[in-house]
C-alpha cells in the first residue's frame, strides 16, 4: 500500500522550510535603506514594498480557506466533475501520487489567483501609466494598465488582460481574458475561461497590505466569491524561485518517492 501520509509530509515539509528561511532571513537581516519614492499621481496611496505570503491559506472559499471541504464550494457541476479528477497537492484530497496538478507535473505557470497562494513575496512598483506586480514566484510578472479599458481583442492568456484605478486609498485591478489553464487555488478548485477577477489592494498600515479578491465565473460557480487576505511588509529583496521541470523531477525520485517503498510481493 502506498505511504501517502509520508509523502505529502515530505513536500509540507519543504514547503515549511522555505517559507520558514523567508521569515528568519526577513527577521535576521537589517533593515534595508528606503527605496526611492515611486512615481505616483498625485493622491494615489503608496503599496510600494516587498510583502510576504503568508503560509496555511490554500483555498479561496472564505469559510474553508485551508481546502479541508473543498466540496462545499459552490460549483456547477462542469466545476465539481473537475475538482474530482484533480490531485491537488494541499486540502482534503491531497496527494503526490499520479499528480495532474500543472504546477506540480508540467512547470505550467500558476494563474492569477493561485500566484497570491504560495509562500513567497511579490512587489507592487507604480508609474503613473501602469502598475507592474512582481511575483518572487516563478518570476512572474504582472502590467496593469491605468485608467483604460479593457483590449476588446486580447487573446486569453495566463495572467489576462489588466486593468486598474485608484478609489480613494485602494487600487482597484479588473481582469479578463484569462485561459483556463490553470487552478483558482491549492486545492484544484477549477475556472473557466470567463473568470473574471477584481482585485483591491489596500494598505492597512505601513507593514500590512490587504488584498480583497472578487472571482466571477459563472461557467464553474453558482455565485460570485470574494475573499480576504494579509500580506506583511519586508525588508528582504525578493530572491530568485524557479519551478525546474528537472529538479521537481530529481525531488520526486529522491525524496517522494523514498517515502513509498514499493510493497513486497
Amino acid at each position: 500500500m502506498s505511504n501517502r501520509p509520508a509523502k505529502c509530509f515530505a513536500f509540507l515539509l519543504a514547503m515549511l522550510l522555505c517559507a520558514s528561511a523567508v521569515f528568519s532571513q526577513t527577521a535576521s537581516r537589517p533593515e534595508a535603506a528606503p527605496s526611492p519614492k515611486p512615481l505616483l499621481p498625485a493622491g494615489a496611496p503608496d503599496l510600494s514594498g516587498n510583502w510576504l505570503i503568508a503560509p496555511g491559506k490554500s483555498s479561496w472559499d472564505p469559510s474553508d480557506e485551508a481546502g479541508k471541504n473543498p466540496d462545499q464550494m459552490p460549483m456547477t457541476p462542469w466545476a465539481r466533475a473537475k475538482l474530482k479528477a484533480a490531485r491537488p497537492p494541499f486540502g482534503a484530497n491531497e496527494t503526490f501520487e499520479n499528480t495532474n496538478d500543472p504546477v506540480q507535473k508540467y512547470c505550467d505557470p500558476p494563474g492569477l489567483t493561485r500566484l497570491y497562494t504560495y509562500p513567497w513575496q511579490f512587489t507592487v512598483v507604480q508609474t503613473p501609466g501602469a502598475v507592474y506586480l512582481l511575483y518572487e514566484y516563478f518570476h512572474i510578472w504582472r502590467v496593469v494598465a491605468m485608467n483604460q479599458s479593457h483590449n476588446p481583442d486580447a487573446d486569453s492568456t495566463w495572467l489576462g488582460d489588466s486593468v486598474g484605478k485608484y478609489e480613494g486609498d485602494t487600487l482597484v485591478i479588473d481582469t479578463i481574458g484569462l485561459n483556463d489553464k490553470s487552478w483558482l487555488d491549492q486545492v484544484g478548485h477549477p475556472h473557466s475561461d470567463k473568470l473574471h477577477t477584481v482585485e483591491r489592494l489596500r494598505r492597512v498600515d505601513h507593514d500590512t497590505l490587504q488584498l480583497e479578491l472578487t472571482v466571477d465565473d459563472s461557467k464553474a460557480y453558482t455565485k460570485v466569491l470574494t475573499s480576504k487576505r494579509l500580506f506583511k511588509w519586508s525588508s528582504f529583496p525578493l530572491g530568485e524561485t524557479m519551478c525546474s521541470l528537472s529538479e521537481t523531477q530529481s525531488f520526486q525520485k529522491n525524496i517522494i518517492n523514498r517515502t513509498n517503498p514499493s510493497p513486497k510481493k
